[in-house]
């Protein structure tokens, strides 16, 4: 506890999402007092076709969204 899901587009290499990971349990440890040992980090990787997706499901119109994206529209990115 906690556990954050990364989803994002493909393209970034693994130890880009690997070092991402280490500075999300940081702040984590950092801001809410969880040590890095019980974070756990996962991901999943999306064709920029499938965001739409993926934004209506997990983010648009859902209340557990604290920090929401600059954009409405997740066609900006195809």
């Amino acid at each position: 506890m906690p556990h954050v899901v990364i989803k994002a587009f493909k393209g970034p290499s693994q130890e880009a999402y690997e070092k991402a990971a280490r500075q999300i349990a940081a702040i984590l440890e950092e801001t809410l007092g969880k040590p890095t040992r019980y974070t756990s980090v996962s991901l999943e990787e999306y064709d920029p076709s499938e965001w739409e997706g993926v934004f209506n499901v997990f983010v648009k119109d859902k209340e557990n969204v604290i920090l929401r994206p600059g954009y409405t529209d997740p066609n900006t990115f195809l």
